[in-house]
This record gives C-alpha cells, sequence and structure tokens, in this order.
C-alpha cells in the first residue's frame, strides 16, 4: 500500500533531511495528500499534536511525548482523528537517539507508536471510551531509517461489546513504502472507569 504523495523535484522531495526535524515534518504534513484527504472525510475530523490527551499531573510519566521526544528522537507528531469511523492518520519525525542497530529505528518503537495509534483510534468507538492492549501482532516489512517521516494509518474494523479490532500500516512519509503492518484487539477492562480518561 503506497500512501505517499507528498511533492518532488526531479526525483527529489522538496524537503531535505538535513533540514530542522520539526520543520522538515510540519512541511511534509502541508503537502502530503494523506493529509489533506483525511482532512476532507467530513467536519468531524480533529488534528492534534499527540495521539493522546495526557493531563498536566501525569505527563512527566508518558513513554512518548516525555521519555522520548526531542528533536533526535520524536518531534511532537500531527495526528488526525475521525472517532466515528474509528479511524487515525499521524505523522511522527524518528530521529537518530531512537536507534536498536546503527542507522536504523529500534523494531520496538514501531510497537509502541503503532500500539498507541491503534488503541487511540478504537477508543471513541468502545462504551467507556478506553481499552487495554490484549494483543499485538507486527510483521516488519522494511527497517526504518534514522530521520525517517513516517506515516501511521489505523482502522477500526469491528467493534462487539467491550472488544476493539484495529488494523494499522507504518510506511515511509516520503517514498510509500511500507514499513509495519499491524492488527490488535483492545479489550475495555471491566475496571475502565478507575483509569485516567485520554481522549
Amino acid at each position: 500500500m503506497s500512501t505517499s504523495s507528498i511533492a518532488h523535484d526531479e526525483g527529489h522531495t522538496l524537503v531535505g533531511k538535513d533540514s530542522d526535524p520539526a520543520q522538515r515534518l510540519r512541511t511534509i504534513v502541508t503537502i502530503h495528500d494523506a493529509a489533506l484527504n483525511f482532512q476532507q472525510r467530513n467536519s468531524t475530523i480533529k488534528a492534534s499534536r499527540s495521539p493522546l490527551f495526557i493531563k498536566s499531573d501525569d505527563l512527566p510519566f508518558s513513554l512518548v511525548q516525555t521519555t522520548l521526544a526531542g528533536a533526535e528522537a520524536i518531534v511532537e507528531p500531527y495526528v488526525f482523528t475521525d472517532d466515528d469511523t474509528g479511524s487515525l492518520l499521524a505523522f511522527y519525525h524518528l530521529g537518530r537517539r531512537l536507534a536498536g542497530h546503527a542507522g536504523i529505528v529500534h523494531g520496538g518503537m514501531a510497537a509502541v507508536l503503532l500500539d498507541e495509534c491503534m488503541g487511540r483510534a478504537c477508543f471513541p468507538r468502545l462504551p467507556g471510551k478506553i481499552a487495554v492492549t490484549a494483543r499485538l501482532e507486527l510483521d516488519y516489512k522494511s527497517p526504518i531509517p534514522v530521520n525517517s517521516i513516517i506515516l501511521i494509518q489505523a482502522d477500526t474494523k469491528e467493534v462487539q461489546g467491550r472488544k476493539a479490532w484495529v488494523e494499522a500500516t507504518m510506511s515511509d512519509a516520503e517514498d510509500g513504502r511500507d514499513l509495519v503492518k499491524a492488527k490488535a484487539l483492545f479489550i475495555q477492562p471491566k475496571w475502565a472507569a478507575e483509569m485516567t480518561e485520554v481522549i
């Protein structure tokens, strides 16, 4: 599945990989067909700079928004959500501090980001608007180079009571290459009322 449709000039993207990561990410999101098309779906599409809303008291303990945040790690992403359909589109810059092998993003980072985005996609479709991951299956298609801009597309496929099945693809936002395919089952626990709201 190729999701790339960004402006090119004689085979090169118009945004250099050596540019400021936040500026590069912003430019790609602004011109990317997937972002433009997703935002035009309907009037209820929400745009934010994080998949989850983390309360300020809890922010210091957030893995993605605090521990892994920074210009050489995860730059503040661009996230678009369609709560009616349980769909999400997110753009991230993955910096060199996220390497497992030299020059390659650790595969666990893909798992973390896909889990967070897939959960956020399905939460609005569940009665309590929250769930925990019961199963996460990943099929790694290609290594993710550091300093990449990646695109996550997540779609809720089915909801039955407190269970939601979600599928997602992580791809290179510049060349459209599939990086990881994912499937997950999320379950709203019986103790969901005790959990902190995140949407």
